[in-house]
C-alpha cells in the first residue's frame, strides 16, 4: 500500500533528534557501531516518511532493525516500544487539514510494522526455546542419580511441541493442554502425592502446572489470529513457568541427594566424599532448569591460635558452633560440606549472587555474635568467606568442581588478606 504524509508532517531533522533522544539513546548507551547502525536506519525510515513510500519499503527497514537488534539479544519490548515510539512522535507532530485522514492511516501501517516484527521476533524465540529445551534435556539425561526431576523431562518434550505448534500456526495434533491428562499431569495426581511429603511444596508445583496449561490453552485460541506479540508474552510465561517446575523438583532432589552422603562425625556436616556427586548433581539441575546457584568456600579465622590457645577440644566445640549457626540459614536443598580441617564449602541452589551473598553475610554476621564458654573464659571467633554465582552453560565437565573451587578459594584468600571477617565475590 502507498502513502505520502508530506503534507501532514513537518520538521524532519527535529522529529528524528526527538526520537533519537527518547528511544534509542536510552536503550543504547554504549555509542559503539551497533548503535549507530540503529540511527541510520531510523533515519531512513524518517526520510522516506516525509516522500511518497510504500509499506512494503518501511517495513523492510524495521525487520532489519528488527534481525540487527535480534543478533545481538536485545528483547522484543524494546523494538516494540521504539515502533510505538514513533508511531507516537509522529502523530504529534502532524499538522494540517489531513490530519485525521493521515492519523488514520499511520496507526494501520504501525500495526502491520508491529505484526512483522513480532512474527520475526516470535520464530526466533521459538528457535532458541527449542534449542535450550534439548540442552536441558541434555543435562537431565548426564544426572548420574535422577530421583523426582526426571518426570521434568515430560514436560520438556510438552514445551517443545508447543513452540513447534506455534512455529507452524498448527493446531492439528495440539499438546495436552488438560493439566490432569499430560504425563506429568498423571504422575502428580497420582504418585507424586505419595512421594512429595512437603505439601505446600505439592500444592505449589500442582498449582504453577496448572497456571502453565491455562497459558497453554491461551495460546491455542490466539494461534490462528496472527497475535504475535501476545503469544510471544504466552510463550515467555509457559518458559518461566516450566523452568519453576524444574526449579521445584531439582530443590526436592537435591534434599534426597543430601540424606543419603555421609555426615562428618564431629561437625554434622557432610563428608568431603560427597562434594563430587553434589556438586556434578547441582551442575546438571541447574543446567536443566537454567538457574544459577552459589559456591561458596569458608574458613575459620585465626583457627590454629584457638587450637594452640584453648586446645584441640575447644577448636572442635567450635568447629561444631559453625556449622550449626550455618544450618540455621540455610533450606534443606542447600549444602555444607566439610572440605577439611576449618575449611567448609557451602552450595545454594537455585540462588542469584545477591540472595547467596544475603545468605551468606547472615552466617558470617550470627557467627561473629556467636561464642564459647570454655573453662571459665569466652571465646570468640569469625569466618572469611569466599564465593562466586554459577550459571551452566556447558555439558558438565570432572575438571569443573576442582576448576570452580580454585575461584572461590582465590576470593576467600583475597576476603583474609582484606582483614578476615570479610565476603569477597567474582
Amino acid at each position: 500500500m502507498n502513502y505520502d504524509f508530506s503534507e501532514s508532517l513537518k520538521d524532519k531533522e527535529i522529529i528524528l533528534q526527538d526520537f533519537i533522544d527518547m528511544y534509542t539513546a536510552c536503550v543504547d548507551t554504549t555509542g559503539d557501531e551497533r548503535v549507530e547502525i540503529v540511527k541510520e536506519y531510523y533515519k531512513e525510515i524518517l526520510n522516506a516518511f516525509h516522500t511518497h513510500f510504500d509499506s512494503e519499503q518501511i517495513i523492510k527497514y524495521f525487520e532489519q532493525i528488527a534481525h540487527h537488534k535480534i543478533s545481538y539479544n536485545i528483547p522484543y519490548t524494546i523494538m516494540s516500544n521504539e515502533i510505538y515510539g514513533m508511531k507516537n512522535l509522529l502523530i504529534s507532530r502532524m499538522v494540517g487539514d489531513v490530519i485525521n485522514r493521515d492519523i488514520i492511516k499511520i496507526l494501520e501501517l504501525f500495526k502491520e510494522i508491529n505484526d512483522n516484527i513480532a512474527h520475526i521476533y516470535l520464530l526466533k524465540y521459538v528457535d532458541t526455546l527449542i534449542s535450550q529445551n534439548n540442552i536441558r534435556r541434555d543435562s537431565l539425561s548426564d544426572l548420574v542419580e535422577k530421583n523426582l526431576i526426571q518426570h521434568y523431562e515430560s514436560h520438556l518434550i510438552w514445551l517443545t511441541d508447543l513452540a513447534q505448534h506455534i512455529k507452524e500456526q498448527d493446531t492439528y495434533n495440539f499438546p495436552e493442554l488438560n493439566h490432569t491428562v499430560c504425563i506429568f499431569g498423571k504422575w502428580l495426581e497420582s504418585d507424586a502425592k505419595k512421594i512429595i511429603h512437603n505439601n505446600s511444596k505439592y500444592k505449589t508445583i500442582a498449582t504453577i502446572h496448572k497456571n502453565l496449561h491455562l497459558f497453554a490453552n491461551k495460546i491455542y485460541k490466539l494461534l490462528q489470529k496472527n497475535e504475535y506479540h501476545v503469544l510471544i508474552t504466552y510463550l515467555e510465561k509457559c518458559e518461566l513457568i516450566s523452568l519453576s517446575i524444574g526449579t521445584e523438583l531439582a530443590l526436592l532432589d537435591q534434599i534426597i541427594i543430601n540424606k543419603k552422603i555421609t555426615k562428618d562425625a564431629l561437625t554434622g556436616a557432610l563428608n568431603r566424599n560427597g562434594l563430587i556427586s553434589v556438586f556434578e548433581s547441582q551442575y546438571e539441575l541447574s543446567l536443566a532448569t537454567s538457574n544459577p546457584f552459589v559456591l561458596a568456600m569458608c574458613d575459620l579465622d585465626f583457627f590454629k591460635n584457638i587450637n594452640d590457645s584453648y586446645g584441640h577440644i575447644a577448636g572442635d566445640k567450635f568447629l561444631k558452633i559453625f556449622v550449626d549457626v550455618v544450618k540455621k540459614s540455610l533450606r534443606n536443598s542447600d549444602v555444607i560440606i566439610r572440605y577439611g580441617g576449618e575449611e567448609f564449602i557451602i552450595i545454594l541452589p537455585a540462588v542469584s549472587r545477591d540472595k547467596g551473598r544475603e545468605v551468606l553475610e547472615n552466617i558470617r554476621k550470627n557467627f561473629k555474635n556467636s561464642s564459647l564458654e570454655h573453662n571459665g573464659t569466652t571465646i570468640k571467633a569469625t569466618v572469611s568467606i569466599g564465593m562466586m554465582e554459577i550459571k551452566p552453560e556447558y555439558a558438565y565437565k570432572p575438571s569443573f568442581v576442582n576448576d570452580y573451587i580454585m575461584m572461590v578459594d582465590q576470593k576467600l584468600y583475597m576476603a583474609k588478606d582484606n582483614g578476615r571477617d570479610k565476603i569477597e565475590s567474582c
